[in-house]
């Protein structure tokens, strides 16, 4: 993708402290992205990927998290409205992701940073893991700080722990799940169709995997993250016992003690 072929289309001044929707133009696709920006100095810029098991949300949704993050973290904050995958064209959501992170790197001056990290919730996770190793492939990964998966899911063909759950979990309806999963990944192919578990993660940046003890896809974080430490030496992963998919969400405790810990990660990582 050249230059050439993306813009950002303008609707008005972007205040700092507010939400400002800006769109990205490449290719014949419009890709939204909700602008949050801190007061003061800038220290770098979080993308975020909203979950939402591919097909449903969107990033306004997100304010809860992505707000805090962008005034306790002093970062600027891009949240992707992506393609949501009602019509199984997983490929199209994927390729949504690759096109906005594209443009944000590519223009990182104009926003005023010097480095990212990448994050997402659920199945935004993944697709913040796709655009990683997307930025990677084309040598434009440098400028990720960081990496950062909420109860994430890696592992397109389902992984042992989501096998062996069943309607009863809490969040997350097992067999459903699944039943997704086999829906929504025909649309792509090779190593894609498989997820990020099944790539090379060598030569990534550090990251941060948080997981809940009762979560169906509990698994998937545990296995990319050992699989990342041992290509990297830099994955944490932490798991919260009794903790449900999705718990950060939660007006609970647990949940503030989960999202301040990304927080505060988040803020190390553009402090070094």
């Amino acid at each position: 993708m050249t230059k050439a072929a993306q813009s950002l289309v303008p609707d008005g001044p972007i205040r700092r402290g507010e939400a400002v929707r800006r769109v990205v133009a490449a290719n014949g696709r419009e890709i939204g992205l909700r602008l949050i920006v801190p007061k003061g100095i800038r220290h770098g810029l979080y993308v975020h990927f909203h979950g939402g098991a591919w097909v449903m949300g969107n990033a306004r949704l997100d304010d809860g998290t992505t707000r805090p993050i962008a005034r306790r973290c002093q970062t600027l904050v891009a949240a992707v409205d992506f393609h949501n995958a009602i019509d199984d064209r997983l490929d199209v959501t994927v390729h949504d992701c690759r096109t906005a992170v594209d443009w944000l790197v590519d223009h990182l001056p104009e926003l005023q940073v010097k480095r990212i990290i990448l994050g997402g919730e659920s199945s935004g996770a993944h697709l913040a893991a796709e655009a990683l190793l997307h930025l990677r492939q084309r040598g434009k990964a440098e400028s990720v700080a960081g990496f950062i998966s909420m109860c994430g899911g890696f592992d397109l063909t389902g992984s042992e722990s989501l096998r062996q759950s069943t309607g009863r979990s809490l969040v997350i309806d097992g067999p459903s799940a699944l039943r997704n999963l086999q829906r929504l990944t025909p649309s792509l192919s090779g190593r894609q169709a498989r997820g990020p578990r099944f790539a090379d993660l060598s030569s990534l940046p550090p990251a941060l995997f948080i997981a809940g003890a009762l979560d169906p896809i509990i698994d998937d974080s545990l296995s990319m993250s050992l699989h990342w430490q041992q290509k990297n030496g830099n994955a944490d992963c932490v798991v919260f016992p009794a903790a449900p998919h999705g718990f950060n969400r939660f007006p609970t405790k647990l949940a503030a003690k989960a999202n301040g810990l990304v927080r505060a990660w988040i803020s190390r990582r553009l402090d070094q």
